[in-house]
C-alpha cells in the first residue's frame, strides 16, 4: 500500500468518525418511571436503556425525554401513541395492539407477567390457599383493570372476573369485600401487596402463555429497527440476561414457584407471530408449560 492510500484511508475513517459525531440525537418520548412525578426509570427504562446503549455504536446518540401524562391507563398510553405523543410504551400484547403499533417482540419479562399470583385481605388470602381443584377456584371472585389482556383471557377461561377501571382506586374496592383477589404477575405482585398492606396466595396460581413487550409508534420505525438490533445484541453478550436476573430474578424466587399448583389456562389472545420457538426468549418455567 502507497503512502497515499494510507492518506485517503486515514482521511476516510477521519471523516466517518466526524459524521457519526456530528448525527443529531435520536429523541425517545416515553414514561418509564417509577411514578409519574419522579425522574427515576424503572425496569423497563433501564431495559430501553440498555438497548440503547447496545445500539450507541451504531446508531449513534440518544436522549430518553420524559412525557408526563396524567391517567396512565394502558387504553390511554395506546392513543398517546397513536396521536404521536409518545413514541413508545410497554405492555402485554394482543391482536389489536400489534396492528396499531410496531411490536418489539422480545418479552421483557421473558413470559413471566402470565404467571398471576392471586393478591387480597389476609383473611381471604388464607382462606383460599385451601384451594386445590379448578372447580374451586371458579367460584372466586376476581378482579383485573378492563384494558389489560388479562381481563379478557381469565374471563374466557371461565372464571369470575369484574371489570376494574384501573389498579389503585380498585384495590379499595377489594378490602371492602367487592370481589376476593386480584391476580397480578408474579414478578409484580410482591411489591403491589406490600405497598397496600396486602397479602399474597402462596399455594397455587394461574399461568397463561403471554408477552410483554415495547411497542413503538408507526411513526417511528426508526426506533423499531434500533431496539430490535440493541436487544439481539443485548442476547449474544447475555447483558440482558444479567439485568432481568438482578432486577427480576429476586421476584421470581421470592414466589417459590415450584411450590404451586398451577392452574394453567389457555390465551386465544396472543398472536401467532409470538417467538415461542426462541426458546432463549423465555423464562425456562414457560418454555416448560405455558408453550
Amino acid at each position: 500500500m502507497t503512502a497515499w492510500s494510507r492518506i485517503l484511508i486515514t482521511l476516510g475513517a477521519l471523516i466517518a468518525t466526524a459524521g457519526l459525531q456530528a448525527k443529531e440525537p435520536l429523541v425517545i418520548r416515553h414514561n418509564f418511571f417509577d411514578t409519574k412525578d419522579a425522574n427515576q426509570l424503572n425496569y423497563k427504562g433501564e431495559v430501553l436503556t440498555l438497548l440503547l446503549e447496545k445500539s450507541k455504536a451504531k446508531y449513534g446518540p440518544y436522549v430518553l425525554q420524559k412525557k408526563e401524562l396524567p391517567g396512565w391507563s394502558q387504553s390511554r398510553a395506546y392513543a398517546e401513541l397513536e396521536r404521536g405523543n409518545l413514541d413508545l410504551i410497554s405492555s402485554q400484547t394482543n391482536e389489536s395492539r400489534e396492528k396499531t403499533s410496531i411490536p418489539i417482540r422480545y418479552c421483557l419479562y421473558k413470559g413471566l407477567l402470565g404467571v398471576r399470583v392471586g393478591m387480597g385481605t389476609t383473611e381471604v388470602v388464607q382462606q383460599l390457599n385451601q384451594i386445590t381443584t379448578w372447580e374451586q377456584l371458579q367460584t372466586v371472585s376476581l378482579g383485573q383493570v378492563f384494558d389489560w389482556p388479562d381481563f379478557a383471557i381469565q374471563s374466557e377461561a371461565g372464571l369470575r372476573v369484574w371489570r376494574l377501571p384501573d389498579l389503585n382506586s380498585s384495590i379499595n374496592r377489594m378490602k371492602m369485600g367487592t370481589f376476593q383477589l386480584m391476580p397480578l404477575g408474579v414478578v409484580e405482585v410482591g411489591p403491589v401487596a406490600k405497598r397496600n398492606g396486602l397479602a399474597t396466595i402462596s399455594s397455587w396460581a394461574i399461568a397463561y402463555p403471554t408477552a410483554y413487550y415495547f411497542f413503538v409508534s408507526k411513526a417511528r420505525p426508526d426506533i423499531a429497527e434500533r431496539l430490535q438490533y440493541g436487544f439481539e445484541v443485548a442476547l449474544k453478550d447475555h447483558s440482558f440476561e444479567q439485568l432481568f436476573a438482578k432486577r427480576i430474578g429476586p421476584l421470581v424466587a421470592a414466589a417459590e414457584l415450584e411450590k404451586r399448583k398451577i392452574f394453567y389456562i389457555k390465551n386465544s389472545y396472543l398472536p401467532k407471530e409470538t417467538p415461542l420457538d426462541r426458546k432463549e426468549l423465555w423464562h425456562p418455567i414457560v418454555q416448560t408449560h405455558l408453550q
